[in-house]
């Protein structure tokens, strides 16, 4: 009798906890952790999606998840702001992207519904071996590019960030707004022209950047000044991004 009362005690209470448990997670809870967000799905999820997404191969269940309730995760969850503390949970795992948060909390959840191990070590380095290939590629192709100019080449201004007048904008729409310059000296490791400009359809000049300046005020950065533009005159020379020029053929 005692050990009856005993099992039926403990079935009681575990049926009480794990109702407490999902009371915490109303529609606008926001998730600690990856643990978290999986008792949150848990909990939300009804038992007939619960099922139609366990029984779906892996890659297609969490695919077609992406832009319904992967959306609705990078949204919600506050990954796109950064804000929110299972972004800084990822983010301090090294997982930086948002899209990349929500595929690990939706691959993760496939996998705990049939029992499998979530294996979150060999996620996460998935996803940092991707954007580091990704990085080196793209310092890659940036290389090559700059590598095709050289010292004392002929360059003509691409207009990448804004026009100084609207009488330039709309010679360069025209393609009669013509700037050249002269690279006087490479910088191969920041990837950066010394160049002087040597014509420019408008005296004012072309703007060669154009950002916005941040001053650090104790552990914040804010932001001091807008679209800040720098402005090369006609025989100037300054030093710029390689981007903005293309070598004369």
């Amino acid at each position: 009798m005692t050990a009856k009362l005993i099992i039926i005690l403990t079935i009681f209470s575990t049926s009480i906890f794990a109702q407490v448990d999902c009371e915490k997670y109303s529609d606008k809870y926001i998730p600690i952790d990856l643990n978290d967000a999986l008792n949150f799905l848990d909990c939300k999820w009804s038992k007939s999606d619960k099922d139609s997404f366990k029984t779906k191969p892996e890659n297609d269940a969490v695919t077609e998840m992406h832009f319904g309730t992967g959306m609705g995760i990078r949204n919600s969850w506050g990954l796109w702001k950064g804000n929110s503390g299972i972004s800084k949970y990822f983010r301090d795992l090294g997982i930086n992207h948002p899209d990349d948060m929500s595929g690990i909390i939706l691959t993760s959840f496939h996998r705990h519904l049939n029992d499998t191990d979530i294996k979150l070590d060999e996620q996460v380095k998935f996803y940092t071996d991707y954007w580091e290939k990704s990085k080196q590629a793209e310092i890659n192709r940036k290389r090559k590019k700059f590598n095709e100019f050289s010292v004392n080449d002929s360059v003509d201004f691409l207009y990448n960030y804004d026009y100084v007048s609207k009488d330039q904008e709309d010679k360069d729409m025209d393609d009669i707004c013509i700037a050249k310059g002269f690279v006087i000296s490479k910088d191969t490791i920041d990837l950066r022209l010394q160049v002087r400009l040597l014509e420019s359809c408008d005296e004012k000049g072309i703007i060669i950047s154009k950002s916005d300046i941040y001053i650090q005020e104790g552990t914040e950065w804010i932001l001091k000044e807008k679209d800040k533009i720098e402005i090369m005159k006609i025989g100037e020379t300054k030093w710029t991004n390689y981007d903005i020029w293309e070598t004369i053929e």
